[in-house]
């Protein structure tokens, strides 16, 4: 049995051939997809979700064993600024060190597990549009899934470096302006008005461009996943398909509310690891080693990295879905004065 969703075309319902894509038509072909095979959906999430907690924290175990001397060194300091009665500032520069040096691995893990999940919706996505089986999906050689999969890790590094290195170049120019970290003098006096200027309007435009060209990128992952594309093509894709007054709208419409939710969901996951913080350095003291340091260490990780995996497993299958299904509008032959270009989301 077939039901047209996700605004497929009726020509009788709009003889001039437009039709209105309204939000309700969105949301239904979102759940359409995502109720098609919620069971091999929710394992797949389930098993990346996991994946990436075990990279996590095999990399999080691999940099407390690096730190391990600048911890016994910590709390050797305290110790013996405690025997002479004397206050004690530890020396945190090799945990920066070791934490900087931890960061890509972790962001490496991050971006190949949105592009699992963004694979895995995108091809459900495809599947529905055309009205493939599951079998005909699975014939696919085993390797195009894998190549697929690293076309959207790439695409997701891209995008990452390409949105982020503007702000932190904003960030260097302010404070060569403004500071004497690299020059001396600065070369704008640090109480005057041209300073305060400075500080106000680079960040702010930088931020601005920032958010323009993630706008103009949020497809890309979808359109590498759903159509195959290299990571340049599917850049370039999400770009010429977004900039365009209705096209723009609908992009805001889609990624502004996801991005709010995630974040959102993340925050209040990441508010509620209270008690999880407090077991971990409880357990940690406990069971492990008698130094506060680690203890403490590792009760601020324990929660923000059970807030991300919960986020990512709650949010992150709802969103790449949205995202796909509006790549799949956008991209459609009819454009969206057809709402969907006459495509159905089929059910079986």
């Amino acid at each position: 049995m077939k039901d047209e969703v996700a605004g497929a075309h009726r020509p009788e319902a709009d003889e001039g051939g437009r039709h209105d894509g309204s939000h309700g038509g969105f949301a239904r072909a979102i759940v359409t997809v995502m109720r098609r095979n919620w069971r091999v959906l929710l394992g797949r999430t389930v098993c990346v979700t996991g994946l990436a907690a075990l990279g996590g924290l095999a990399v999080t175990a691999a940099a407390f064993a690096l730190a391990r001397p600048a911890f016994a060194e910590m709390w050797n300091g305290a110790l013996a600024a405690r025997e002479d009665e004397d206050s004690y500032a530890p020396d945190v520069s090799p945990l920066l060190v070791i934490l900087l040096g931890g960061l890509p691995a972790l962001l490496l893990i991050l971006c190949l597990g949105c592009a699992a999940l963004q694979t895995v919706h995108s091809r459900e996505v495809a599947a529905a549009v055309a009205g493939r089986s599951r079998a005909k999906e699975k014939e696919r050689p085993p390797n195009g899934t894998c190549s697929r999969l690293g076309r959207v890790t790439t695409v997701y590094v891209l995008r990452s470096v390409a949105v982020w290195t503007i702000p932190m170049c904003a960030m260097l120019v302010t404070e060569y302006l403004t500071s004497t970290t690299f020059t001396a003098p600065a070369p704008l006096r640090p109480e005057s008005v041209r300073s305060d200027l400075v500080r106000v309007v680079v960040p702010g435009l930088a931020v601005v461009v920032a958010l323009l060209l993630r706008l103009g990128l949020a497809l890309a992952p979808a359109a590498a996943a759903g159509d195959g594309l290299t990571p340049m093509a599917a850049l370039r894709r999400s770009w010429s398909l977004v900039w365009g007054w209705t096209p723009s709208l609908r992009t805001v419409a889609v990624v502004l509310p996801t991005g709010v939710i995630t974040v959102g969901t993340y925050w209040v996951l990441h508010r509620a690891g209270g008690p999880l913080r407090d077991g971990v350095r409880s357990a940690v003291l406990t069971y492990g080693t008698d130094n506060p340091y680690v203890a403490y260490a590792a009760g601020v990780l324990a929660p923000i990295a059970a807030a991300m995996l919960l986020t990512a497993a709650l949010v992150l299958p709802a969103a790449h879905t949205a995202h796909a299904v509006l790549h799949e509008r956008l991209s459609s032959p009819g454009g969206l004065a057809a709402g969907t270009g006459g495509r159905a989301v089929v059910t079986e």
